[in-house]
């Protein structure tokens, strides 16, 4: 009886550490990735700027959203409008790429770091522009720190969180986004867009510190450079800060995926791809361990090191080629489900659609509303997943859009005006795009790409993402000249319509899942989702 009452007791204390355990690793995570999202809400306040500046300085003769000295007077054409709005999305392809390439080179976190740089050149020059040349030089700095924060931050993420956190923390940085935009058009209702410009220049500041003081480099990225030591050190920190002794299982699987771990069977991953395959062979000659084969193992692990040209050439595998089709389809549909290519111009799409509050502070709640879709999105991914969370998102933003297209083609033909019915569809729209279709896709480039190019594909697409963003928001202006607005947002909402059936028949449900189980879906047969754990 007494040995029975003393195991249970021991049973009982082992569950307490084993939760005390997980609750420290998830803090350690949780606070890791909310530190470095502070890059994130730079990101944010860049995406909003220019909807504050042009609505500013289109709409008041004076430039009086200016604010200060001779430069007040400054105005803008629709032309240059136009190129203001929309610079900073053609930028941001380049920054992608550059991310890509600095971090197999320096590193995530480092990587992420630099973007500070451009960043505060950004507000410092929009705070003291003086002419529109002065907006696009802002908006090139700006939009090469949006390329170069996005990968490194979701690459990040998808290296050193434990699935049962990943999507939840993978969705973070969105929020993050949409925390910086809202800041930004709360303060340019009263102050003006110059001191708003002042003011985030401390963004950048805070989170070079934070970056550099409180963010490990990511144990893959260690282990893909030949630092095991440092890669273990840095697991033991993310998980806790407990003894390297305590992560020795995830660690060596780790390993294993980061194609550094010399102790893996043949047969077992036969299925992984080659670079696992190779790792196994990389077993054989360690058990046969003399000179010459140690010098072999360090040809072989140096060969795990990919360059940007050898990352290029392997998109003809399927473990890059296949998912990199699915999410550059799904970024497509993005672009029109999130209504993005209007956001430099949203004061003047409010106010044509006919609402019952001004279009600044219309720009205001809509904001808060594409927000609190985020944090649900935080709240609930884990729970739903994320393919039902982006279909539901993705048919009633459809079906927003192409509801205020039949408004406003009533109120123009029929003489039928209802103030509420835009602003219904319009809080629809917006808080559903901040729930699935915005946040889903960053996640899933955190999850879907294999190690082996991991950080130049994930740069890479976030580069083509905001090209084809770029060339929407530069010919919205002429599209809504010649489709008139109405018809905008019909074909919008039409195509948004399409996405939602590929997706219907194209998503995995990633959820939950293994970053292993999630490659070997995608180097798999894509019909086939019982052969990968359930996939979808």
């Amino acid at each position: 009886m007494m040995a029975e009452l003393k195991s249970s007791k021991l049973d009982a204390e082992n569950v307490r550490n084993m939760e005390y355990n997980l609750f420290k690793s998830s803090l350690a995570q949780i606070g890791t990735i909310i530190v470095q999202n502070v890059i994130m809400l730079g990101f944010g306040m860049s995406l909003a700027i220019p909807t504050v500046v042009i609505g500013s300085l289109m709409l008041d003769d004076d430039g009086g959203g200016g604010g200060g000295g001779g430069a007040d007077a400054m105005t803008l054409t629709e032309t240059e409008a136009s190129w203001y709005g929309s610079v900073l999305l053609v930028c941001h392809p380049t920054g992608g790429l550059l991310s890509g390439v600095l971090q197999e080179i320096v590193g995530r976190k480092w990587c992420m770091a630099l973007v500070s740089v451009p960043q505060l050149i950004g507000w410092y020059v929009l705070w003291r522009a003086g002419n529109a040349f002065d907006l696009y030089v802002s908006c090139v700095a700006l939009g090469l720190s949006m390329g170069l924060s996005e990968a490194p931050v979701l690459t990040y993420v998808g290296e050193t969180v434990e699935p049962r956190l990943r999507g939840p923390l993978s969705s973070v940085s969105t929020f993050t986004i949409m925390l910086g935009s809202f800041v930004a058009y709360l303060m340019s209702t009263v102050m003006p867009w110059r001191t708003v410009a002042m003011i985030n220049m401390a963004v950048p500041v805070v989170s070079f510190a934070a970056v550099v003081l409180l963010t490990p480099e990511s144990p893959v990225w260690l282990l893909s450079r030949n630092r095991p030591t440092e890669a273990k050190k840095s697991l033991a920190y993310l998980r806790g800060c407990v003894s390297t002794a305590d992560v020795e299982e995830e660690f060596s699987e780790l390993s294993i995926y980061a194609g550094f771990n010399k102790s893996v069977d043949l047969e077992q991953y036969v299925d992984c791809g080659l670079d696992q395959r190779r790792l196994s062979y990389v077993k054989y000659l360690q058990i046969n361990t003399n000179d010459n084969t140690n010098a072999e193992i360090d040809i072989l692990a140096n060969q795990n090191q990919t360059g940007f040209l050898d990352t290029l050439k392997s998109f003809w595998t399927p473990e890059l080629n296949r998912p990199f089709l699915f999410i550059m389809l799904f970024f497509f549909f993005w672009s029109f489900a999130t209504f993005i290519p209007a956001k430099p111009y949203l004061i003047a799409v409010f106010s044509e659609i006919g609402l019952p509050c001004t279009a600044q502070w219309t720009l205001v709640y809509t904001s808060i509303l594409t927000l609190v879709g985020t944090l649900l999105n935080v709240l609930t991914v884990a729970k739903f997943g994320k393919r039902p969370i982006t279909l539901v998102s993705m048919a009633l933003c459809a079906f927003s859009m192409l509801g205020i297209g039949m408004y406003m083609v009533s109120t123009t033909y029929f003489s039928f005006s209802s103030t509420w019915i835009p602003m219904i569809l319009l809080n629809a729209l917006f808080f559903f795009s901040g729930y699935g279709v915005f946040p889903i896709p960053w996640m899933l480039v955190s999850e879907i790409y294999p190690t082996k190019g991991r950080g130049i594909a994930s740069g890479l697409t976030a580069a083509l993402a905001f090209l084809m963003t770029f060339i929407l928001t530069k010919s919205f202006l002429e599209m809504q000249e010649w489709l008139t607005l109405p018809g905008l947002f019909t074909v919008y909402g039409s195509i948004t319509l399409i996405g939602t059936l590929y997706l219907y028949a194209c998503m995995p449900e990633t959820e939950n899942k293994s970053l292993q189980d999630i490659e070997h879906f995608f180097i798999g047969d894509l019909d086939d989702f019982e052969d990968c754990d359930n996939l979808s």
